[in-house]
């Protein structure tokens, strides 16, 4: 059985919009000046965002959140393995859900 192609048209649309806001932010980009201030921020701005977004989520999380965040990121110094670092992290907020 063929897709409608209506959900064809929606898929190859979306795809066309992903690719032009990328042609566009490169060409953005290119006009924007290589040193000073701006350029600056813009290479920091995504490790903020992350820590933003991290920080929002353990303080909606609470007190399991942030064991969790915690000793994910004491494994990681110590061991520098991702996935230890995940299944130490999940495995303490489980711990201190399980308690709390």
């Amino acid at each position: 059985m063929m897709p409608d192609w209506r959900i064809v048209a929606v898929v190859f649309a979306v795809g066309a919009a992903s690719y032009a806001m990328r042609a566009g932010g490169f060409l953005a980009a290119s006009a924007l000046p290589q040193s000073g201030p701006l350029p600056r921020l813009l290479r920091l701005a995504p490790g903020n965002l992350l820590v933003s977004f991290a920080a929002a989520g353990i303080l909606e999380g609470g007190w399991a959140s942030l064991v969790g965040c915690l000793g994910a990121v004491a494994t990681m110094a110590v061991t520098n393995r991702e996935w230890a670092a995940l299944g130490a992290g999940f495995g303490a907020a489980a711990l201190i859900s399980a308690v709390l």
